[in-house]
């Protein structure tokens, strides 16, 4: 995960890495950590 202050940090970064922005899901703070627990939460064990 990456974390920017600003729209403008954000659009930077992406410039830089030449990634595309439909491969980039932009969450706030909250989101990102409630997506975090579902893809490394342990449950099947």
């Amino acid at each position: 995960m990456n974390f920017f202050c600003t729209k403008n940090e954000y659009d930077e970064w992406v410039a830089k890495m030449g990634v595309s922005e439909d491969d980039i899901f932009c969450l706030n703070a909250s989101e990102a950590l409630e997506v975090a627990k579902m893809l490394f939460s342990v449950t099947d064990i």
